[in-house]
């Protein structure tokens, strides 16, 4: 998987499923996400409702960096750099690289949204505080 095919992967799954689509969270329930030209809209992010893809791509970037295996990353306290929100994190390298945010920052939490769609796309497997690039495993 590159940062090219993650657009398109999550492209032909909604394809598949419709668009709008009812995409399911880690612990049951649903949310709905929008496939619009430049990314997703999704319902479950209050006022900042929209994923550009460079969120999806970043991700990929930060798993091939790491092996296939990210932490997911806590935005709820710390702050960006801080051992629970690593740049090496899911939730710290999509603040820093997409949108521009500085070590000491508070973040907005998008991780739960961005890491469902990777699994729903079939991209990613979720594994306790991770996000893994499909076919690795943690170590």
């Amino acid at each position: 998987m590159n940062t090219l095919e993650v657009v398109d992967t999550i492209r032909q799954k909604f394809a598949v499923t419709g668009n709008p689509t009812k995409i399911p969270l880690l612990k049951g329930d649903v949310f709905t996400a929008e496939l619009e030209w430049d990314g997703i809209r999704v319902d479950n992010l209050g006022n900042q409702p929209f994923l550009p893809w460079a969120v999806f791509q970043e991700v990929i970037c930060v798993l091939i960096r790491n092996d296939g295996v990210a932490d997911r990353g806590n935005a709820m306290g710390p702050r960006l750099g801080d051992p629970d929100l690593s740049f090496d994190s899911i939730e710290g390298h999509v603040a820093n690289v997409v949108y521009g945010k500085k070590s000491g920052d508070a973040i907005f939490r998008r991780v739960t949204p961005i890491a469902c769609i990777l699994i729903w796309a079939g991209i990613c497997e979720e594994a306790p505080g991770q996000l893994i690039l499909r076919n690795k495993k943690p170590a």
